[in-house]
C-alpha cells in the first residue's frame, strides 16, 4: 500500500515542477528570441562588413578621379604658361642674335676682343677651383 504522505509529497512536487516549468517556458521563449535576434544581428554585421571593402574601393576611385581631373586642369594651365614664356624667350633670343650678328659684321675687332676677354675670364674661373701649389726642386 502506498503511503499517503509520500503520494501527497509526490503530487506537491509534481505540481511545483509543473508551476516551475510553466514559469520557465516564457523565459525560455524569450531566450530563444534573443538568440535568434543576436544571430540575425551577427549576419547583418557580417553582410555589412563584406560590403565595406567594395564601398571603400568605390570611394577611393571617386577620390582619385576627382584628384586626376583637378591635376589635369592645373597641368593644362602650367603648360599654357610655359609655352607663353618659351615664345617670349625665343623672340628675345632671335632679337639678340640679330643684334650680335650686326655687331660682328660692323665691328669684327671689337667682337673678337669681347670674345677673348670672356674666354680669359671663363678660363680663370674654371682654373681657380684647383689648388695653386708649386713644387720647387733644389738646384743640386
Amino acid at each position: 500500500m502506498a503511503d499517503p504522505m509520500t503520494s501527497s509529497a509526490n503530487g506537491a512536487a509534481a505540481n511545483g515542477l509543473a508551476d516551475a516549468t510553466a514559469a520557465l517556458d516564457p523565459m525560455a521563449a524569450s531566450a530563444r528570441n534573443a538568440k535568434a535576434s543576436a544571430a540575425d544581428s551577427i549576419h547583418e554585421a557580417a553582410d555589412a562588413a563584406g560590403k565595406a571593402p567594395a564601398a571603400l574601393n568605390d570611394a577611393a576611385h571617386s577620390l582619385l578621379n576627382a584628384a586626376r581631373t583637378l591635376l589635369e586642369g592645373k597641368t593644362e594651365v602650367v603648360v599654357a604658361k610655359g609655352q607663353e614664356v618659351y615664345g617670349k624667350v625665343k623672340e628675345r633670343a632671335v632679337e639678340r642674335f640679330g643684334d650680335t650678328d650686326v655687331l660682328v659684321r660692323e665691328k669684327p675687332y671689337v667682337a673678337l676682343g669681347i670674345v677673348a676677354v670672356a674666354g680669359f675670364l671663363l678660363g680663370h674661373m674654371i682654373s681657380s677651383g684647383r689648388s695653386q701649389v708649386v713644387y720647387l726642386r733644389d738646384a743640386r
